[in-house]
């Protein structure tokens, strides 16, 4: 199924998402693709307030032209988020209000998933600027998934979100905490960080 439609503590993916992005964002689009009457079915019984978006070429494309596709014809500043992770909603409102005044902010979270990308990166005056993506190159750091910018940040862009990202480097980056479910392993991780978010609040 698509990932976003994993339970967690009884909720899906999807729900826990928009329920985080709804009390800071104007509009939600979700992109669908892979096995898209589920996801549509799902926001039609209970997320009637997103709007849906269509990439019938998933099965060629990559995420760069998914999030293309949901930004198309907006015209201010937009989040893109995967549909796989559990995020901290302190660390998002955290990492918005940091956002609103930078043209582009990339999320990075500590590197802990089994298909990181992993982020070089230096420090200057107490900020993270990005100077690499790798998946070699091991580091402290993974890309996050998480990006704000422009609508336009990945028109016509092939490939990965974090691949037109390095034309655009040095970036600035701040740290999430996030969970992202791309495995199994990440599956029993994401459980746990779920359970210990609620233990916290």
């Amino acid at each position: 199924m698509p990932k976003c439609m994993i339970e967690i503590e009884g909720k899906t993916i999807l729900t826990r998402l928009i329920e985080m992005l709804t009390p800071h964002v104007d509009l939600i689009h979700v992109v669908v693709g892979y096995r898209e009457e589920m996801v549509i079915d799902y926001c039609a019984q209970h997320h009637r307030n997103v709007v849906l978006v269509r990439n019938p070429d998933y099965r060629t494309t990559n995420t760069a032209f998914s999030f293309a596709k949901g930004a198309a014809n907006l015209s201010e500043k937009v989040i893109y988020m995967d549909g796989d992770l559990l995020v901290s909603p302190d660390s998002l409102e955290s990492f918005l209000r940091a956002a609103a005044s930078k043209e582009i902010l990339v999320g990075l979270t500590d590197a802990k998933s089994e298909n990181a990308v992993f982020v070089g990166c230096e420090e200057e005056a107490g900020k993270l600027i990005i100077t690499e993506f790798s998946r070699k190159q091991i580091s402290a750091f993974e890309w996050a998934n998480v990006v704000t910018g422009p609508a336009n940040l990945l028109a016509d862009a092939p490939g990965y979100v974090f691949e037109r990202l390095v034309s655009q480097l040095p970036l600035e980056g701040k740290l999430l905490e996030l969970a992202e479910v791309d495995t199994a392993a990440d599956l029993v991780a994401a459980r746990q960080f779920v359970n210990d978010l609620a233990s916290t609040r």
